[in-house]
């Protein structure tokens, strides 16, 4: 049940106002117009901390690699006032990464994928307004957000605490991927030189599109999201700098489709059984759960869809229709298909 993911749905009363938070009126009004409050619960308890995408970017730089989030320096991180502060017209300064972990213990153990994400941050924060869509841009990166165990070879693991916090972050990763107006950006490809066969024995050496959590974080930024929020940072061209070039970013990360029609539960159900989990007796169901409960909750709140430019054909077009066509978007008054090819 939602209560055992610890699900919190904080009545409007309860959120905090501008000046607990220490932030103006007008951002925290434009913040939670984009539904930045759906995301508060979590990140006022803890249970999620998001990574300053400067951070990173300077942290790649450096060649170094990511560690876990208990192991992070304070400014790593992004407090929910500035976040709030950051918040343009638009989009939340919210983007979650979707990725496969490329080995048991560490996601990324030589920086390889920290370095392809921080190349595509470039494009997206710059510190003087207009130079990028952000001055400071949040980051939901699994292995720096969410409690992790310290030490899992040597028996050092999560506090009581931080499992219960780790459990309640799990709980809100539908809301992340799939909220209308936060980014995803998506690790399609591996890092170059990484062989699958080196890996040591019990490692999850499938590719992103057959990995199990994978598919879903895909499936959830796919359902009611514009086009532009969701990139596949497998496709950046090599050798290609974006530092400041958001419309490049987006063109290369959104070229050749790959952004499929939503799912419905029970296709995206059927089609979770093809894919592969390091832990599926208690990942599958759980995900299921999730992923119907974020389509529910998205469509049944979506007044707008834009799904153009995405070079959806009939096939697509049939497919939303039987989304559509299910009730599943009872306050929906405009839907964008512009430049596809219905």
């Amino acid at each position: 049940s939602a209560a055992d993911l610890g699900e919190t749905t904080l009545p409007a009363a309860a959120l905090p106002s501008a000046t607990d938070l220490g932030v103006s009126e007008e951002k925290l009004e434009l913040w939670r117009e984009h539904g930045g409050g759906d995301l508060e619960p979590v990140l006022a308890s803890g249970a999620v901390a998001l990574l300053d995408a400067q951070w990173i970017i300077s942290h790649a730089e450096a060649g170094g690699v990511l560690a876990h989030r208990q192991a992070l320096p304070k400014e790593a991180f992004l407090s929910l006032a500035d976040l709030v502060e950051a918040t343009t017209y638009g989009s939340l300064p919210v983007a979650a990464l979707s990725y496969p972990w490329l080995t048991k213990d560490h996601p990324d153990p030589r920086g390889a994928n920290l370095a392809r994400v921080a190349r595509a941050l470039k494009a997206l924060v710059a510190e003087v307004d207009g130079d990028g869509c952000f001055t400071r841009l949040g980051i939901f990166w699994d292995f720096g957000s969410l409690h992790q165990h310290p030490d899992p070879s040597n028996g050092v693991m999560r506090t009581e605490e931080q499992n219960a916090l780790f459990k309640q972050g799990l709980g809100c990763l539908g809301t992340l991927y799939s909220h209308q107006h936060t980014w995803v950006l998506r690790l399609t490809s591996f890092p170059d030189g990484h062989k699958a066969e080196d890996q040591a024995e019990g490692t999850n050496v499938a590719k992103y599109f057959d990995r199990g959590w994978c598919f879903t974080e895909q499936s959830w930024a796919g359902l009611t999201k514009a086009g532009h929020l969701s990139l596949d940072l497998g496709k950046m061209r090599a050798g290609k700098e974006y530092d400041y070039d958001f419309a490049s970013l987006v063109d290369d990360c959104t070229q050749s489709g790959g952004r499929r029609p939503p799912l419905l539960p029970s296709a995206f159900a059927a089609e979770l059984e093809t894919k592969s989990f390091t832990n599926g007796k208690d990942d599958k169901p759980l995900v299921k759960r999730l992923y119907e409960a974020a389509f529910e909750e998205q469509f049944g709140k979506a007044t707008e869809l834009d799904y153009g430019r995405l070079g959806w054909g009939d096939a697509e077009a049939a497919q939303l229709a039987e989304v559509l066509a299910s009730g599943a978007a009872p306050r929906l008054e405009t839907l964008y298909l512009h430049r596809n090819e219905i």
